[in-house]
């Protein structure tokens, strides 16, 4: 079997005429979100009060500028106005809210303040009040309140507060207002109500009255990360009551529960829009099962590109990411490598992640490198230094990994050949560490007389999860199927991770482990200068796992501490090809022979590698699946003879 080529290894994006990132045409995050565009375009045309569009995001994307860029494409127009409160004048405790044409706040608490003076001076006023009740339109309940204003100061009526308008939110144009909501409590989100003390006694008015995000937010859009809302579920359900009651309540603190102060909710007219990634989604639909029919529009925010179909949009959306940030320009070389670390993130050759933190976090790092070295460009070396600084920063772990095999504690081994014992393949995750790594390990096999039961360790420690333990299944069903369809097997296997002493699964080393055990079967040595990764289906088709760039690169850095042969190499399933993106030694090493990648597609072409052996067919007594029936035969005393009379002989 022929091992891969070094072209094969790491993903090559045929670059327009580039000479610096600079050229190309920039593109922000929001043009590559066809999902979201097609969302925001129904949601400004959607005729309904206080709309919900759920997008279902990623971590890592900037949603106020892909909101504020979809609005401003698509919204041509919103319902903005001013708002103030009052104090009523027949209940001072219940101040009520005006809402008031958009941008003439300022001008029209100015207004009141001239009606009060010349009304207290007894003077003709009627020119104010109509100047006022022009500016905004007429409005009714603007009217209303001015005509008792005039009456109460007329008959020498008092107010709880020398000023008698709080200008609570003020339009300074016809901008839409778009609000991020982050790490919010009630009071943030729904507005708070202060009081103070006086003399031992608790007392409010509508001075002491605090917009909210919502209030900010009202006839515009306000973006709520779904997580906050898991975190603090009462706020949800509040939420969902203010966009069906069209009104927002004011947040009571605890120390006014027995003080007397309401003040009349404001009306309400909002887009929101919910951002989470899908799990956060799946709780919330668990909290509130009225979701799906609340929130009917709903868009995916795609988190990765497709370099093939447009690699020239990728480029500019690289473009815009350096200008927002103001960035060093990237040379094409630059530009080549921060693709390749794109595709690494998608772990696929042709997709390019478009997450925003983390290419900006490496373009940000390749900057600081090129400053120190008085470089007005980033250039491939910059970014590629860039990688192995920040590899170097967060890799004390697999060092620490590799120590044991230095010391002789983790026993692996790259050479020779053994019975039974395979080098499979894991990558290691650690919760709160943004850095996976792969680690070889250790899979041994043994049998025995038995009833056919393949008895895996791991799970009988309570050391395997769910995964793991329909892997082994798999691998019983298909030797089951392949040795023992006429006859039960008589041997019994133990197979086990060595030196593993943490909870395991997956079934990506399913492929392993079933090899380990036809070797073990047919008393074939397995080459220990291979490792092996893959899951298996009951028929031995190989099929496609995760992480298998980290596990390549996990045995290479095993091979290279005991020493490279040339011979030692790692097989994977061929429908993995597309996942490779390896790092630069180990494609530097396949380039020059001294370590080799094998694309399997079934259990048969990897067992033939590892052994060197042929599988060929169970009726075949010289083939390796032969002498494992012949030997379940023997066992079982069912050898097949020449002829009738043999057979009757032998039985006397």
């Amino acid at each position: 079997m022929q091992p891969l080529s070094p072209a094969e290894l790491t993903p090559v994006f045929p670059l327009p005429e580039l000479t610096t990132l600079n050229d190309a045409f920039a593109l922000p995050f929001s043009a590559l979100q066809a999902r979201a565009d097609s969302a925001f375009a129904t949601l400004a045309g959607l005729n309904a009060v206080n709309p919900i569009l759920l997008l279902n995001g990623f971590a890592g994307a900037d949603y106020e500028e892909l909101v504020q860029d979809l609005v401003k494409k698509h919204a041509n127009h919103a319902d903005l106005f001013d708002l103030c409160y009052a104090e009523n004048l027949h209940h001072p405790q219940k101040p009520i809210w005006l809402r008031l044409k958009v941008g003439t706040g300022i001008e029209f608490c100015e207004l009141v303040g001239q009606l009060l003076e010349l009304s207290s001076r007894h003077l003709e006023a009627e020119h104010i009040v109509q100047r006022i009740l022009k500016k905004q339109d007429n409005d009714e309940k603007i009217a209303d309140y001015l005509s008792l204003l005039s009456q109460h100061v007329a008959a020498g009526g008092g107010f709880s507060h020398p000023v008698l308008i709080n200008l609570m939110v003020h339009r300074h144009d016809s901008t839409i207002p778009i609000v991020h909501a982050r790490q919010f409590s009630a009071e943030q989100l729904f507005g708070a109500i202060h009081f103070q003390t006086e003399q031992g006694s608790v007392f409010s008015h509508h001075h002491l009255l605090e917009p909210g995000l919502i209030h900010q937010a009202n006839g515009g859009y306000l973006i709520v990360p779904i997580e906050e809302l898991l975190d603090q579920p009462n706020l949800w359900f509040r939420l969902k009551n203010a966009l069906v009651s069209r009104r927002v309540d004011w947040s009571r603190p605890a120390e006014m529960a027995a003080f007397y102060f309401q003040p009349e909710p404001p009306p309400l007219d909002i887009h929101l829009i919910l951002v989470g990634d899908r799990l956060s989604v799946a709780e919330l639909y668990m909290l509130d099962r009225e979701l799906d029919t609340l929130v009917f529009l709903r868009a995916d925010i795609i988190p990765e590109w497709d370099a093939q179909a447009d690699l020239a949009s990728y480029l500019g959306y690289l473009a815009h990411l350096r200008r927002k940030h103001d960035l060093r320009d990237l040379d094409a070389g630059a530009v080549q490598r921060l693709c390749r670390y794109g595709s690494r993130l998608t772990e696929h050759q042709h997709r390019l992640s478009l997450v925003e933190a983390q290419l900006t976090a490496m373009m940000q790092l390749a900057d600081v490198i090129a400053h120190r070295e008085q470089s007005p460009l980033i250039t491939e070396q910059h970014v590629r230094q860039a990688q192995q600084e920040q590899d170097y920063r967060l890799n004390f772990l697999v060092e620490h990994s590799d120590l044991g095999v230095r010391d002789g504690q983790y026993l692996m081994q790259t050479w020779g050949s053994e019975i039974g014992q395979i080098n499979g393949l894991s990558v290691i995750q650690i919760a709160g560490h943004p850095y996976d790594f792969g680690e070889p390990v250790r899979l041994t096999a043994t049998v025995h007389l038995g009833d056919g039961d393949i008895a895996d360790i791991e799970r009988k420690a309570e050391l395997a999860g769910h995964i793991h333990a329909k892997a082994m299944m798999i691998i019983h069903g298909y030797l089951a199927n392949l040795f023992g369809a006429e006859h039960p097997s008589p041997l019994s296997a133990n197979l086990v991770f060595e030196q593993s002493y943490h909870e395991i699964d997956g079934d990506s080393a399913s492929l392993a482990g079933l090899c380990a055990l036809l070797s073990a079967l047919a008393r074939e040595p397995i080459h220990q200068h291979f490792a092996i990764t893959g899951a298996v289906d009951q028929f031995g088709n190989v099929q496609p796992v995760g992480g298998v760039n980290e596990k390549i690169e996990g045995f290479f850095r095993l091979c290279r501490l005991q020493g490279l042969t040339g011979d030692q190499g790692v097989l994977i399933p061929a429908s993995n090809r597309l996942q490779l993106n390896l790092s630069d030694e180990v494609a530097e090493a396949v380039a020059e022979g001294h370590f080799h990648i094998y694309p399997v597609a079934h259990v048969e072409q990897a067992i033939e590698l590892l052994t060197g052996c042929v599988a060929g067919d169970v009726e075949q007594p010289d083939t390796l699946f032969g002498r494992i029936r012949e030997r379940l035969d023997e066992l079982n005393g069912h050898t097949v003879e020449s002829g009738f009379l043999r057979r009757l002989f032998r039985r006397g």
